[in-house]
């Protein structure tokens, strides 16, 4: 039994192997075919992966990442196919200063210049902020020395400077700009489409006073971009060197690595940078929000898209607005029947503020010529730490929110975002990052704030009082460089000219400073800068002759001609008039006196005694009443200017001391030191150099007819000839009583203002057209403060020099502080 059942056993246990080998068969058949559908399947997935992922991969090179095309010699970007765009740099106007109705008229003619642009034209706003390299900015701006005597004096300059720099934001610069685009069929297309809107977006913006607006060339764009993208490398990139490399523009302007891989931030170069946007648009939105941001003291990039929608499409979108509210209104008021509600209850308030909102929208878009404009508000900035850029990103929020603005984060779209910053004209956010806005609206975005004033080879004028940025200037950088200062007595006007005579003397080695020192506040100045100083009086020794003459004393005409028309002008004064003839007895003379200086080379120079010689030998009797007139000038007591000149007129610091000049002689002798200027005018244009000529109280030339006729001539010519003449005055009101001065001054390209008498301000406020806001920091202001006209600038200042130093001791008047400084 046990052996039948042990075969029995063994038989069931076969089948049961061969039932379970038939099971795993079919498991495996099963499972082959799983696995078959499963890598198809797979495959399938992996096919669908491997497209999203072609398609959605990152660049191969970071110069993909750079949201246009090509970039041409004349400016024009090519942002894709068919898609072109150029960009404008733009200067600011004094908007914040302005007076109120100006401010209202700089606001609509930027409205108007807004309504002007097509709705095929998208237009963008790139307000650039950008920390300079402190070192290179000193390097620019402080005086290099000269190893000469006065490198003293340079040190003490550059350390004032560098006190200075700490009290503003000179580091930053601030550069704005408009792109605009269009879409065309080829560039030559695009280039003639470009040209004509920017002919007339540039006029636009120069009646709202805009002293300079400029078309980028292609080279400009490619550095403009290079500093937002590699704001590190300061090296200038040029067409030639793109030429050479056989390179894209795209590789110059593409930072060398970029990572979008963070939820709202990312990195590029060394770099870690986000871009903000702006979450809501407060309807009482502040027209200095961008003044606020722009003047912080972070790298920064403002970019505001702006895209005129059709005027149809415009009124569309705001009827179906208000179709759409009104039939919200119309249920919950059945229904609010139905359940029996007042009618005061039955409209949500925000539903009631939206719907007027939206009538009031509807009239101004068909009443008021407003246009409706795609709004998209973009913030970059970066930093070289994360936790800086927190700093950077926190700040700009808290200003934002002190506007009633809330600036949002971007999240996992900085890749889009970053090249919506880049001033080419292309917005890549959608709808969601939009807001529309009236024109009215969006020019709230004004970009204009202050005018600042720093040129790089310009010399120190005080502070900004806005920015508290340095005022660095050139004179020579106007068109017509002429001035004045003009101040109360203590308002700092002769402080303020002895600065700009040292930064002449300390910079500009090729010039020469002459002097009219009616008041003898300058002889410090020359002892420190060994300076000569010409003492002229009825019993000096010191002697000026007026017959001297140079071979350039006239322009392209006879030197002997113009020397004629002074000493007539001398004459007259001297004679109490001249009579019919002797003009004639004048100009025989004056032949004769120098007909020996020009016809031997070393001819000596005639004097008036000369003159007069000649004269007594002239056989009329007009000629022997001239002389008899003039005979108490040129032998008698006052004959001061008969003898040659025996000071030394060829040093490059000259003063003209006239105080002691008598009421007799104080007409002759202004004429005179005028006519020895213009001889040292005429031999230093002959060799390049400048002039500089400062005439402290100028009223009493320009009152007196025959001083005031010559300096005239002398003021309108001086440009020509290389001069640069200030007048100096406590007495606007006796110099706007001469029509000569007052013509002088509404012509003028540069005038410094400092504290005015109420007597004066009204009469320059009409005749320099300044506003009352303007004109409040010429009222009470401080020693050394005022308003600085160059050009078609206006600038508020201060200047509060450093007191310990050599420089001031030499240029102060006070008397507490001369008297302190006098050993004796």
């Amino acid at each position: 039994m046990f052996f039948k059942s042990e075969r029995s056993g063994k038989k069931t246990n076969r089948k049961s192997a061969q039932k379970r080998k038939k099971d795993l068969k079919l498991q495996e058949k099963e499972y082959k075919e799983r696995l078959k559908k499963l890598k198809k399947s797979t495959e399938q997935l992996n096919a669908q992966q491997k497209q999203k992922i072609k398609k959605e991969a990152a660049p191969k090179s970071t110069t993909q990442y750079i949201g246009y095309q090509k970039l041409f010699e004349d400016g024009i970007c090519q942002v894709s196919p068919g898609y072109y765009s150029k960009t404008v740099r733009f200067s600011d106007i004094n908007y914040q200063t302005a007076r109120v109705q100006d401010q209202k008229d700089m606001f609509s003619r930027y409205v108007e210049a807004l309504n002007f642009v097509d709705p095929t034209m998208p237009l963008q706003l790139t307000l650039v902020t950008r920390k300079v390299d402190e070192e290179a900015f000193r390097a620019q701006m402080f005086m290099p020395m000269a190893g000469d005597l006065l490198d003293k004096y340079r040190t003490e300059m550059n350390e004032m400077l560098a006190s200075k720099i700490k009290e503003g934001q000179n580091s930053i610069v601030r550069e704005k700009y408009f792109t605009y685009a269009t879409e065309a069929e080829d560039l030559e297309d695009a280039t003639s489409i470009l040209a004509r809107f920017e002919t007339q977006f540039i006029g636009l913006f120069k009646s709202l006073g805009v002293d300079d607006m400029t078309s980028l060339t292609g080279e400009e764009r490619i550095n403009l971009l290079r500093s937002i993208t590699r704001p590190d490398q300061r090296d200038y990139v040029s067409l030639d060197e793109l030429a050479r490399t056989g390179w894209n523009s795209r590789s110059f302007v593409a930072p060398t690595s970029l990572d979008f891989s963070h939820k709202y931030t990312f990195e590029f170069g060394n770099k870690y940078g986000q871009v903000l946007y702006f979450g809501n648009l407060p309807a009482d939105l502040s027209d200095e929000l961008l003044t606020a941001l722009t003047d912080l003291p972070i790298n920064m990039v403002i970019s505001i898209h702006l895209r005129n929608i059709s005027q149809v499409k415009a009124l569309s979108m705001v009827d179906t607005k208000i179709a759409m509210m009104e039939m919200e209104n119309t249920k919950r008021a059945q229904k609010g029947i139905q359940q029996g509600l007042p009618p005061e209850m039955m409209y949500l308030p925000e539903t009631k503020r939206a719907l007027v909102e939206a009538r009031e929208l509807s009239h101004d878009l068909r009443e008021r010529q407003q246009r409706f404009f795609e709004t998209t508000p973009l913030i970059f900035t970066y930093a070289d730490t994360e936790e800086e850029l927190a700093k950077n990103v926190f700040t700009i929020k808290q200003t934002a929110q002190a506007k009633t603005v809330t600036i949002e984060n971007i999240d996992f779209m900085q890749r889009e975002a970053f090249n919506s910053i880049l001033p080419i004209g292309k917005n890549h956010f959608g709808a969601e990052r939009t807001r529309h806005l009236t024109t009215v609206a969006a020019a709230i975005f004004v970009p204009f704030t202050t005018q600042e004033l720093y040129q790089r080879n310009g010399t120190y004028c005080g502070l900004n009082s806005i920015s508290h940025n340095l005022i660095m200037f050139n004179r020579l950088s106007l068109p017509s460089p002429n001035g004045f200062i003009l101040g109360k007595p203590g308002s700092g006007k002769s402080f303020a000219a002895k600065r700009e005579i040292i930064n002449v003397l300390l910079n500009d080695p090729n010039a020469d400073v002459l002097i009219i020192d009616p008041e003898r506040e300058y002889t410090n100045l020359a002892q420190g800068f060994d300076g000569e100083v010409i003492h002229i009086s009825a019993d000096s020794n010191n002697h000026l002759n007026p017959m001297d003459i140079s071979e350039n004393y006239a322009d392209d005409g006879d030197p002997i001609q113009l020397k004629s028309e002074f000493i007539l002008s001398l004459c007259d004064l001297l004679s109490g008039g001249l009579q019919p003839g002797q003009n004639s007895i004048i100009d025989r003379v004056i032949l004769h006196c120098y007909e020996k200086h020009f016809s031997r080379k070393n001819g000596t120079v005639p004097t008036l005694n000369d003159f007069y010689d000649i004269l007594k030998e002239q056989p009329e009797e007009l000629a022997q009443s001239l002389a008899l007139s003039l005979e108490l000038y040129i032998k008698g007591n006052l004959s001061v200017f008969a003898h040659h000149t025996n000071v030394d007129t060829h040093k490059r610091f000259i003063i003209y001391d006239i105080r002691d000049l008598g009421k007799q002689l104080r007409t002759l002798g202004m004429l005179i030191v005028l006519d020895q200027i213009w001889n040292r005018v005429t031999q230093n244009r002959a060799i390049g150099k400048h002039t500089y000529i400062y005439i402290d109280e100028i009223q009493l030339l320009v009152t007196n007819a025959y001083s005031s006729n010559y300096f005239f001539e002398l003021w309108s010519r001086s440009r020509k000839w290389g001069a640069v003449p200030t007048g100096i005055t406590q007495n606007v009101e006796t110099l706007l009583l001469s029509d000569e001065a007052r013509r002088m001054l509404s012509n003028c390209d540069y005038i410094m203002m400092l504290n005015q008498s109420a007597n004066d301000r009204v009469p320059l406020a009409e005749l320099l057209n300044i506003s009352p806001r303007q004109l409040n920091y010429v009222t009470n202001a401080e020693p050394g403060s005022g308003l600085l006209f160059a050009g078609k600038s206006i600038i508020a200042f201060t200047d509060k020099f450093p007191k310990d130093t050599e420089l001031y001791k030499m240029i102060t008047t006070k008397l507490e502080e001369v008297v302190a400084q006098d050993p004796n």
